[in-house]
């Protein structure tokens, strides 16, 4: 255990002759939080789930490596008191930031602990009596929401002293611990609606979506938002100026800290005060009296289990929860029958229903399309003319850059169509008469490019014909047969095991950066290519029939791998 989580267990020990007298196991109390807070620095966090783990080592530090993420999130809050001209505009934009960080990264971060049934499994069959075990659960979340608000407080609470010294500190720290109750109890209340208005099975689902938009939110703000400030008019704006304002809970703090630091006795700052006092402790009342049983209830619903929802029986028909009819009829259409077509909807399956392939697809999925928007913004000076004519060389550019952008977002759905947590059921495969694995492969890899690709493909060639007209129909027709070449070439040299059939951990080390690397650049040869030959129809016709043709040669060959051109990875049971 490191030294900031035995700083807080010992800190939090302190009273223990008034735990003892309440009825408190002290041996079994400091027992249960140790080993939480060894799992604690072990278990991964959302910085964690974010990365390729490609080493079999265990997780540590994970403690220290939040604290330093959250203290990073605290530095740019400090953009706060670059805008406004007045205290009250600042501390509303500040408190706007920490309020909604906070409740985001605990959703994030703090969702595995709160949602842990696992206590109830472990810890109440023992001899462990009932004021243990909750004092035990409420000290561990005392502790973990602490580390995180600590350091995220720490660069503005010292940003406040520089500026307007010891008087401003104390109010504001004050003020942030009653936004920190605010935001615990929004949680609570988000947690609480989630469970109202739909199944405890789709519950994590719901929380993971919200872990991905957060992420793609954070990465986005950070790319997008200082393109689109001015600072010249946010250095001189008023928070006050809007007359709705007051409807805001961070300006009722902002008014709050205003009201005792500079002492300014205006009878809007008095309510805002008053309301800054008063809505933490109706927060933490409705919390304890309402939301807390409430939550421990639907809580238990949710233990065991899992995303997706089983089948539903009708009139002795089983109907699919995930694949639908018309993702049947698709599969019937483009897959042959048998292993083909099982894989196309297994993989149309776990993909929707993974946690694991949803957390790190989908991330990447949004940094490229905030990527896409970043390349539109650099062309402020191309105008809906220019891109209609076709005349300037940046208006092909960027037409060509949305016909081959797809192919990037597919390449991070292969690359994750081989891995899975629960790599071990991978035994099915090897006791079915399969002769050609190929086929497995093939299904798995469209139904990736109908999952993935062809949305994306869709929304692309119509915005291009709307924007362009007609006459962009060869180059688009061009540019998605050689998406789809790209695709299944890639997939012909990189999937050398059978879908979902690998652990993370043990992902090839040799020749993967090399096959990275020639994955990144055959999109960008074959979209130069196309730019020379954009305004050649006949040329674009000729390569499109040549692009076709080489695809159906690639799918074929992936189809006939045989279990000789796999990567032998045998089932250990």
């Amino acid at each position: 255990m490191n030294f900031i989580n035995r700083f807080f267990l010992q800190l939090l020990l302190l009273p223990s002759g008034i735990y003892r007298k309440m009825g408190v196991n002290i041996p079994h109390l400091k027992a249960i939080l140790t080993t939480k807070l060894i799992m604690d620095d072990r278990r991964p966090n959302s910085i964690h789930q974010a990365q390729k783990k490609k080493q079999q080592k265990p997780i540590r530090f994970a403690t220290l490596g939040m604290m330093l993420y959250t203290a990073l999130l605290g530095c740019f809050f400090l953009v706060a008191f670059a805008f406004g001209k007045d205290a009250l505009t600042k501390f509303t934009i500040y408190f706007s930031f920490y309020i909604f960080i906070l409740t985001s990264t605990l959703i994030s971060d703090f969702t595995s602990v709160l949602i842990d049934v696992r206590d109830n499994i472990i810890i109440l069959p023992k001899p462990i009596n009932d004021k243990t075990f909750v004092l035990a659960r409420l000290l561990h979340i005392v502790i973990h929401v602490t580390k995180l608000i600590l350091p995220m407080t720490l660069p503005g609470l010292i940003t406040v002293g520089i500026m307007y010294g010891a008087g401003g500190i104390f109010p504001f720290l004050f003020l942030l611990v009653a936004a920190s109750l605010f935001t615990i109890f929004l949680i609570n209340a988000l947690y609480i609606f989630i469970l109202k208005v739909t199944t405890p099975e789709k519950f994590k689902s719901i929380i993971s979506y919200f872990q991905i938009f957060f992420g793609i939110f954070i990465y986005a703000s950070y790319q997008i938002v200082p393109r689109l400030v001015d600072k010249s008019a946010l250095t001189g704006y008023s928070i006050s100026s809007l007359n709705w304002a007051w409807l805001l809970p961070p300006y009722w703090f902002a008014g709050s800290w205003q009201y005792l630091y500079a002492g300014e006795f205006i009878s809007p700052l008095v309510i805002y005060f008053l309301v800054s006092i008063a809505l933490p402790i109706l927060s933490l009342w409705l919390v304890i009296n309402y939301f807390a049983p409430a939550f421990n209830q639907k809580l238990s619903m949710i233990s065991g289990s899992e995303e997706g929802a089983a089948p539903v029986i009708t009139n002795g028909k089983k109907i699919s929860s995930t694949t639908s009819a018309y993702i049947s009829s698709i599969a019937r259409w483009i897959t042959e029958k048998g292993a083909e077509r099982m894989s196309f909807l297994n993989t149309w399956k776990i993909t929707g229903r993974s946690r694991e392939f949803k957390m790190k697809v989908y991330p990447s999925i949004g940094y490229m399309l905030v990527y896409l928007v970043l390349m539109f913004m650099n062309k402020k000076g191309l105008s809906l003319e220019q891109l209609q004519n076709q005349e300037l060389p940046g208006s092909k550019l960027i037409l060509i850059s949305m016909m081959y952008f797809s192919s990037f977002i597919l390449m991070v759905a292969i690359g994750r169509l081989i891995y899975s947590d629960k790599y071990k059921a991978a035994w099915i495969y090897y006791i079915t008469p399969i002769q050609l694995p190929g086929k497995l492969l093939a299904g798995a890899l469209k139904s990736a490019i109908v999952k993935f690709c062809l949305p994306i493909l869709a929304i692309t060639s119509v915005a291009a014909i709307g924007v362009v007209g007609p006459k962009i129909i060869p180059n688009l027709l061009l540019g998605i047969l050689n998406q789809l070449f790209i695709v299944t070439f890639v997939a012909y040299l990189s999937l050398r095991v059978l879908p979902f059939s690998l652990q993370e951990a043990t992902s090839a080390k040799g020749g993967t950066f090399i096959r990275g690397l020639f994955s990144m650049l055959l999109p960008f040869t074959l979209g130069i290519l196309h730019f020379f030959v954009y305004r050649y129809t006949v040329v674009i016709i000729i390569l499109a029939i040549l692009s076709a043709i080489a695809t159906w040669l690639m799918m074929d060959a992936l189809r006939n791998k045989t279990w000789e051109q796999l990567t032998r990875r045998e089932y250990e049971g």
